[in-house]
């Protein structure tokens, strides 16, 4: 797991646990003082456990104590899964920028299919940010 990765862990109070779940990922709230755990599921590939990873940490960062009714809630739902999905693609388009790739030459249509949305204008957004016209 990269450095970077590791520093959002600890900036969520955040800790890996593998382990079986109903998905291919979840954050599991703990008493106050300890870490929550960020559950990911076994058998996923590293590509795969570094995006379910971004998603919770957007969830992390996103999602808020009015946010409760999650699971019941169809429109709040939608809200938290839209900020973490957004801040996988934020966070995936950085790391392609930190890798000296030129933003001029990217392919914002393979960026979003590795990412693994189809969000297709959010991933060119984030591209405009660094330059790209």
């Amino acid at each position: 797991m990269d450095s970077h990765l590791k520093r959002l862990l600890k900036k969520y109070n955040l800790k890996i646990q593998y382990g079986p779940t109903h998905g291919k990922g979840c954050i599991v709230k703990t008493p106050d003082g300890y870490p929550d755990l960020l559950i990911i599921k076994e058998s996923l590939s590293d590509a795969e456990t570094e995006k379910v990873i971004l998603h919770e940490l957007g969830h992390a960062e996103n999602d808020d104590e009015t946010q409760k009714d999650y699971k019941a809630n169809y429109t709040t739902r939608l809200i938290c899964e839209s900020g973490a999905k957004a801040f996988v693609v934020h966070e995936q388009i950085k790391k392609y920028i930190d890798l000296g790739n030129d933003v001029s030459s990217a392919n914002w249509l393979n960026l979003a299919k590795y990412i693994g949305t189809d969000n297709y204008c959010l991933v060119q957004e984030e591209l405009l940010k660094y330059g790209i016209e």
